[in-house]
């Protein structure tokens, strides 16, 4: 069963401080740091990988065994972010700046294990959804709830169509210079977010006691 518990931790409470200070202070700061391959794209990389090394170590701590494929799940997601965000890899083939100042790549046609490219994140994909499937329907098999944390999942939700949906393409006129800025910043504490919902969420299995001494 999915359960969501609402809870205002502390860390949630600094990370939505830091989010307003950030989009408040999005006109002063350079466009160039919102740039591909620049300060944020990187900062969100490594969010990613931290992501990533913490739900592989959930794996070795997690209470509940069957949880496993949950944590391998995620593990996958963190990875392919970070491959999205690193352009699949065209950001380390720079062949110039363009006018805006801004590193142009090669295609991502003309990467050298390209053919492989799609298969592979294909396969990721099929995986990923296939273990948290799988989990689910053995959770509801043996009575297992998913606790998951409804702050950081609504906050995840928001962030990312901001990001992708309003900044990205650009939905307000009004905050046009602006746009790159608030992207990033959106899907940096996205990305943060859904690290808190790997962390948080709780797996509980329930028993059912039964009583043999009573009489019918």
């Amino acid at each position: 069963m999915l359960n969501f518990y609402k809870k205002f931790s502390l860390e949630t409470f600094i990370l939505f401080i830091l989010l307003i200070i950030l989009l408040a202070l999005s006109p002063f700061i350079p466009k160039e740091y919102s740039y591909e391959n620049h300060l944020f794209e990187n900062l969100e990389v490594v969010v990613l990988i931290i992501g990533f090394i913490l739900s592989l170590g959930k794996t070795l701590f997690t209470p509940l065994y069957d949880s496993i494929k949950f944590y391998i799940a995620f593990s996958i997601i963190f990875i392919l972010m970070a491959m999205r965000e690193l352009s699949w890899g065209r950001v380390f083939y720079p062949i110039g700046i363009g006018n805006s100042g801004e590193e142009i790549f090669i295609k991502v046609q003309e990467l050298w294990y390209f053919d492989i490219l799609y298969p592979l994140i294909t396969i990721l994909v099929i995986i990923t959804l296939g273990l948290l499937l799988y989990f689910y329907y053995q959770s509801t098999i043996k009575g297992i709830d998913w606790n998951v944390p409804a702050v950081e999942t609504v906050l995840f939700i928001i962030l990312s169509i901001l990001s992708q949906c309003v900044f990205d393409r650009e939905l307000i006129p009004y905050l046009a210079p602006y746009n790159q800025n608030l992207e990033e910043f959106c899907e940096l504490f996205a990305y943060i977010s859904l690290i808190f919902i790997c962390l948080k969420i709780k797996f509980t299995k329930h028993y059912i006691r039964i009583n043999y001494f009573k009489m019918f």
